[in-house]
């Protein structure tokens, strides 16, 4: 299935159906771009002009401190609109990346022709309020999670809402958004991992001292 057809597809999910002629012009205005793992899809190199639609694969968001220190800020999964917002919105560039932590497929469209659309567009203007949204509710439940400060909490947010990523982001990469390193999130996982063994062998009745 080619990226445009996911694209339509995503679109057709939420009841947005393009007319033969709208349809012809947004897709003559769209990229089919294939980002290599730990490939940069927005980097801090050059100013943004344009929004990403992320068909396959993942991505993730790393802001870069003055100090040195990565920030891992988010992740970006099949369906999500990806983009440097600071960087698009200021022209002027970014102090944060977004990179493929896998392979990734994408569409991406310029912000120019994407405001008009938002604005005073016909169905793709609905498509776009409706991921809006979609991203800020989204954003919500992801501060929460940040404003929590406890691994714990971004772990059981990452097993929720991005269950897959445990099977194709690095190590590091789950532990800069945990905010710990990857030495205390392996610990961290053996401490989970004994908590539900304990559990489990307590609901079973084996687990009781006699």
């Amino acid at each position: 299935m080619t990226p445009t057809t996911l694209f339509l597809e995503d679109m057709a999910g939420m009841g947005v159906i393009l007319g033969p002629e709208e349809r012809e012009r947004v897709l003559a205005r769209c990229v089919e771009r294939q980002v290599p793992a730990r490939g940069a899809i927005f980097d801090s190199t050059r100013v943004a002009d344009s929004w990403a639609f992320v068909m396959s694969g993942y991505a993730a968001s790393y802001y870069f401190h003055q100090d040195g220190r990565t920030t891992l800020t988010r992740f970006f999964e099949p369906g999500h609109v990806a983009g440097n917002v600071t960087s698009v919105w200021s022209r002027d560039y970014g102090s944060d990346e977004l990179i493929a932590i896998s392979d990734v497929v994408c569409i991406e469209i310029s912000h120019d022709f994407l405001l008009g659309e938002f604005m005073s567009g016909q169905m793709l203007g609905v498509y776009l309020r409706f991921k809006v949204i979609e991203t800020l509710r989204y954003d919500k439940d992801l501060l929460v999670c940040q404003a929590l400060n406890a691994p714990e909490a971004r772990f059981d947010f990452l097993l929720e809402r991005h269950p897959k990523i445990f099977d194709v982001a690095l190590k590091k990469d789950v532990a800069a958004f945990l905010g710990v390193t990857p030495q205390a999130y392996s610990r961290f996982l053996r401490r989970r991992s004994g908590i539900r063994d304990a559990a489990m062998a307590g609901s079973s009745g084996t687990g009781l001292a006699t």
